[in-house]
Parts: C-alpha cells; structure tokens; sequence
C-alpha cells in the first residue's frame, strides 16, 4: 500500500501545527510572568508614591520647626541684646519667614512632582500589564487553534491512508456510490 503525497503532507501539517501550539502555550506563560511582574511593579510604584507623600510631611514639618525655632532664637538674641522688636531685628525676622515660607514651598513643590512621577509610573506598569495579559490570551487562543487546525490535519492524513487503497485516495462515499450506481465502468472488473 502506498502512503499519497497529501497523506505525508497531512501528517506534517498536523505535526507542525501540534507543535506551534505548545510554542503557543509557552508564549502565554512567558505574557502572563510577565503580566504579573508589571503588577508587581505597579504596586512598588503606588507604594512609593504613598511613602514619597508621607516623607514630604516630615519633611515639611521639620523644616516648619526649624524655622519657628531660628525666628525664636532671633527674637530671643534681641531682646536679650537689650533692643527693641523694631527696625533691624524685624527686618531679620521677616527674611528668615521669607526664606522659611521658600523652604517650604520648595519642599512641597518637590514632594507633589515626585508623588506625580510614581503615579504616572504605576498607570504606565498598569497599562503594560493589560497588555501582556492581552497578548498571553491571545497565544491561548492561537494555541488552541493550532491543536483544532492540527487534529483536522492528522484526521485528514488518517483518512487519506484508510481510503487510498479503495479508491486511490478519494472519498470512501464518493467511490462506493459511484460503483454501486454504474457498476464497473471499465468492463475488467474490480475498482477502478
């Protein structure tokens, strides 16, 4: 009995479409390790950002201290100068608040650009995580049409064997009808 060429190119269809799906399936594991990594760096970046608005606090509070301590100290060295709360002292009192409400606008400032940077980062992992999930469910999908495309293949192999000797390859039903409805066409006897 011999195997058809569409028989050999069956089987190596179907082999090759068996193995594109495990290809498939790799992919997808591979887009949702991924996927997960990109959550996990979003999360890191959504935490930073909580612990970046809590440090600015401290930050701030700290410095708001140390300046009510300088003016402290300034009113403090002029009236034990013996001076009054007038002319110099004042002017240096209301350059260390100056200088201090500087401080501390400059801290906040920096505070809410840091703040802005980790949110925008923790949507950005957020968005290439949604991506990766997307892209591993498509390769699951593709697996699975590959595992569809490969089993037609592998039936078509099978049937192309099984079939050959009957009717040289064509449909079992086809050649069978033909036979029953013309009896032998060629006048020797047999299959044609």
């Amino acid at each position: 009995m011999a195997v058809s060429q569409a028989a050999f190119s069956d089987f190596g269809g179907a082999v090759s479409d068996l193995f594109a799906a495990q290809g498939d399936k790799a992919k997808a594991q591979s887009d949702f390790a991924e996927a997960k990594n990109y959550g996990l760096a979003s999360d890191l970046a959504t935490q930073n950002e909580k612990f970046t608005e809590t440090s600015t606090a401290i930050k701030e509070a700290q410095q708001q201290r140390e300046l009510m301590l300088n003016l402290g100290g300034v009113s403090a060295d002029t009236a034990g100068s013996g001076f009054a709360a007038s002319g110099s002292s004042l002017d240096i009192l209301r350059d260390s608040a100056s200088q201090g409400a500087i401080t501390h606008a400059v801290l906040s400032q920096q505070g809410l650009i840091t703040e802005a940077g980790y949110t925008e980062q923790a949507q950005s992992y957020q968005t290439m995580q949604q991506a990766a999930i997307q892209a591993g469910n498509a390769e699951n999908n593709a697996a699975t049409g590959s595992l569809i495309t490969g089993g037609i293949k592998a039936i078509a192999g099978i049937a192309s064997i099984a079939l050959a000797p009957v009717t040289g390859g064509a449909s079992l039903a086809v050649g069978g009808a033909a036979l029953s409805a013309v009896g032998d066409p060629t006048g020797i006897g047999g299959l044609y």
